[in-house]
């Protein structure tokens, strides 16, 4: 096979080409010149200063000292010098930040007006849905109104029917009408049994000033607005009550909007709200009258409503609208929309060091949305300068290197702790069920159930949720009633309950979900003392559940109602990591 110059010049381009651009966000470079300014020594990895351990197959892991990998067990090799040593930092050559068209803006606090924006969609107002049915049994010989959406007025022409039984009324309103005179009260009854199926005072005196009955008797319209639903044909036979057409009447419409959970508290009866459409340059104006009382389950939504005058018909069923709610002035932290990687319940944000090209991830805890903004509760702070354009690019560099990422959360078995912490040393456990009284299992198995609640948002890593958890665990506690313990078992409780106030003093007076973790070690501890201690009278079996990996590589426990492990101290990074140790059940059962 020949090729041709052409297609050897395209291949040798595209090469050349590939291997510049990997240089370049590599880091790597022809010259003898590296990116931090020090001259180069070849391609020879040395060992870094800081002495890390990390997993050829796993590189998120780092370790202080030479182990087995948590997830795969193979034995960790050093951290070189090509690896940067801050797993949280991506450094980057100027040309590679140019090519990846990285951005960044300065954060600061302001204030903003607060705008919440609303989509939504044009709905019929079910109190406006009708039914057009026959009052008696008929067969239908005509359907005058025979397609959805076509327009129906009150009083005009549905369909021209035959029923044997309203011949035979006719027949009796002719005859009655005969001996009016000497028996008034016959023709009253027949007219009346008439005025009950429905038809007009006009369709009486046509019957009575005939000489025949009306064999195909036109039905009339009980309501007005759109057919909606055709439910029959012509030629169909109905029964008494059986519906032929849904009309809706469309002179007033619902606007529904979707309202976010945590947006929720924006929105009230009686707000006034601004929607339009694709299809108008025109405004409307409304006033919420109902807000659901269901969050979906699935999308975290509330739906929201307001009722509209749509005399026009410019408002059409199922058409989408955009509105906007004005709320209460916003101040604090801002930082941009687009500066925001969203992966599950975590939220990234990139910040430029201040030390030559290099950006570091932030996991950060994000407030309520403002226009554009995002409010920030922790993990940024004003002066940081975030990456608003680029940040995809620079999250794909970092998991190709095995860096923390949006992806990607680094490993740090042994990471320095946040603050002080000390495992406290409890007594051992003993059963000291003959020393309490019932109810103080009651009290117990109240606390644990908290305490399981607790251990869930723990899985889930959110600092806000962990804490208002926590205080309802606190107040579980404080309904303990020591009194209903005596002798040895009092002094065992009041051995545990210091260290489990500690802990949670510290839970609920700190959004930091690592400083919360560690406390949940001391705190999951003494519970589970208790319990083996003094029982509960929870019927399901309560699991001790351990992780050697947790607290430093020292292991910690925690109880769970369920026998598959979910990992409070790591969450979705090691969800599975541990073992059953103990199962806890009820001495009564």
């Amino acid at each position: 096979m020949q090729l041709n110059r052409s297609t050897i010049v395209t291949v040798a381009v595209t090469l050349v080409i590939g291997i510049a651009v990997g240089a370049l966000f590599l880091g790597g470079s022809t010259s003898p010149e590296t990116l931090d300014g020090h001259e180069g020594e070849g391609h020879e990895l040395e060992l870094t200063a800081d002495g890390l351990w990390t997993c050829s197959m796993h590189p998120q892991v780092r370790q202080s000292e030479a182990g087995s990998c948590p997830f795969c067990g193979m034995a960790l090799i050093p951290v070189t010098n090509d690896e940067d040593s801050d797993p949280a930092v991506l450094k980057m050559s100027n040309a590679a930040v140019q090519l990846a068209n990285v951005q960044t803006t300065t954060l600061k606090n302001g204030s903003l007006e607060g705008v919440l924006r609303l989509n939504g969609k044009v709905k019929v107002d079910e109190r406006r849905i009708n039914t057009q049915t026959t009052h008696f049994g008929a067969r239908i010989e005509q359907l005058y109104k025979n397609y959805e959406g076509e327009l129906v007025r009150k009083g005009e022409k549905i369909a021209a029917l035959y029923s044997p039984e309203l011949v035979a009324a006719q027949e009796e309103l002719i005859e009655a009408k005969k001996v009016e005179k000497s028996n008034p009260l016959l023709l009253d009854a027949t007219r009346k049994k008439l005025r009950h199926w429905k038809l007009s005072n006009a369709q009486i005196n046509q019957i009575e000033n005939s000489k025949e009955p009306i064999r195909n008797f036109d039905l009339l319209a009980d309501f007005e607005g759109i057919v909606t639903n055709k439910l029959v044909n012509s030629g169909d036979h109905l029964h008494e009550g059986e519906g032929l057409l849904e009309i809706t009447n469309l002179s007033k419409v619902w606007v529904v909007f979707e309202v976010y959970e945590q947006n929720l508290g924006k929105v009230a009866l009686g707000d006034n709200i601004t929607f339009g459409t694709n299809s108008s340059s025109e405004n409307w104006d409304a006033k919420i009258s109902f807000i659901s009382p269901e969050v979906d389950s699935e999308t975290r939504i509330v739906e929201v409503r307001a009722d509209v005058s749509n005399r026009n018909g410019a408002l059409k069923p199922d058409m989408l609208i955009e509105g906007s709610l004005s709320t209460s002035s916003t101040s604090g932290l801002l930082v941009p929309r687009s500066a925001v990687l969203w992966t599950g319940k975590r939220s990234v944000v990139y910040t430029k060091t201040n030390d030559g090209p290099d950006f570091q991830m932030n996991e950060v805890v994000l407030g309520e949305q403002v226009g554009d903004f995002y409010l920030v509760e922790r993990g940024l702070k004003a002066g940081d300068e975030v990456v608003t354009n680029g940040a995809f690019t620079l999250d794909a560099e970092a998991q190709l290197r095995g860096k923390s990422s949006m992806m990607n959360q680094i490993i740090t078995v042994d990471n320095p702790e946040r603050t002080e912490f000390e495992e406290v040393e409890l007594p051992n456990f003993k059963d000291y069920q003959n020393e309490i009284e019932p109810e103080f299992q009651n009290q117990l198995m109240n606390l644990s159930l908290e305490y399981i609640k607790l251990k869930d948002l723990m899985v889930e890593g959110e600092g806000t949720s962990i804490r208002e958890a926590g205080v309802l665990v606190t107040e579980a506690l404080g309904k303990m009633d020591m009194s209903l313990t005596k002798g040895d078992g009092h002094l065992h409780w009041m051995a545990l309950l210091n260290p489990m106030q500690e802990s949670l003093e510290t839970i609920t007076n700190t959004g930091d979900r690592d400083v919360q973790r560690l406390q949940f070690i001391n705190l999951s501890k003494a519970l589970i003392n208790a319990v083996q201690s003094f029982g509960t009278s929870i019927d399901s079996p309560l699991y001790v559940q351990f992780c050697p990996m947790a607290n430093n590589d020292k292991g910690a426990t925690w109880i769970s109602m369920d026998e598959n492990i979910v990992n409070p101290y790591f969450g979705d990074v090691m969800l599975t990591c541990g073992n059953v140790e103990d199962v806890i059940v009820n001495s009564k059962q």
